[in-house]
């Protein structure tokens, strides 16, 4: 399993949707965990009318768990909700007061091991990137981060220095990359060669479509081999990519650490 973190420089540029959409297209059993400071979107968006069962407790009530019991994280399951009707893809929804983010801070740490206990991949919608509140014990257990943009001068200008502080944090243990959004003025080359980070793919500017993931919106007959859809399908797909990738780096370290020592 991995863990992937979804972030943004700020200005809305749909990180949430993304991370919905990618759930539902995920390759393998994946976690959505809604780790936004500033406060939960999927329930009352994508989930409005397809809520089957009470939501639960959610991140806060396992956040409290776990600060009394350790062993809450081996029930995971009970603090999640599935997403899709095969349970596939399961959503542990976030803080509906962002005021409550305190109360997640000292948290952090038990909630990332909590959820490695799992048997699929996790996707943590970490929201805007850089302030006070920004779980960076999330940013450091991560294997993949992805930032979200749109191509415009505002949002480039605003990941510069929150790209810097990601590379800081995670270092050489996890891949960045890009997802634009096809709503600006600059190509993914260039906006990729400004930032010197590698896009990841180009979503495609789908307001009715996107809509679905983000408020709910009944969706049309051909939603699921929707642009969008296709492309958060081929996003999710290289974001494991880069994973495989990650892990094999490490591997490779570890195998030739082993051998360095084991030398006469």
């Amino acid at each position: 399993m991995a863990l992937f973190c979804l972030t943004s420089p700020g200005g809305a540029p749909g990180v949430t949707t993304t991370a919905v959409g990618l759930s539902l297209t995920w390759p393998g059993r994946v976690l959505l965990a809604e780790c936004d400071p500033a406060g939960r979107r999927v329930l009352s968006g994508f989930m409005t009318d397809r809520l089957t069962q009470p939501p639960g407790p959610g991140l806060l009530g396992l956040a409290m768990a776990l600060q009394s019991d350790p062993k809450a994280a081996a029930a995971l399951d009970d603090y999640t909700l599935p997403l899709t009707e095969s349970g596939q893809a399961r959503l542990l929804y976030g803080i509906h007061d962002p005021r409550h983010a305190r109360q997640l801070a000292p948290a952090w740490q038990s909630l990332v091991k909590a959820f490695l206990t799992g048997d699929g991949d996790v996707i943590a919608d970490l929201g805007r990137i850089g302030s006070a509140e920004t779980p960076v014990s999330v940013l450091e257990a991560a294997d993949v981060v992805l930032m979200m943009l749109r191509p415009t001068l505002g949002q480039v200008d605003a990941a510069r220095p929150r790209l810097d502080v990601l590379r800081n944090v995670v270092g050489s243990n996890a891949r960045i990359g890009l997802c634009l959004l096809d709503d600006g003025s600059y190509s993914a080359a260039e906006v990729g060669r400004v930032l010197d980070v590698p896009v990841f793919a180009e979503l495609p500017h789908s307001p009715a479509d996107a809509r679905v993931l983000s408020d709910g919106a009944p969706p049309r007959l051909t939603f699921k081999s929707s642009l969008l859809m296709r492309g958060l399908d081929g996003l999710g797909r290289r974001m494991r990519q880069a994973a495989d990738e990650v892990a094999d780096q490490v591997e490779g370290s570890r195998s030739g650490l082993a051998a360095s020592r084991s030398a006469p």
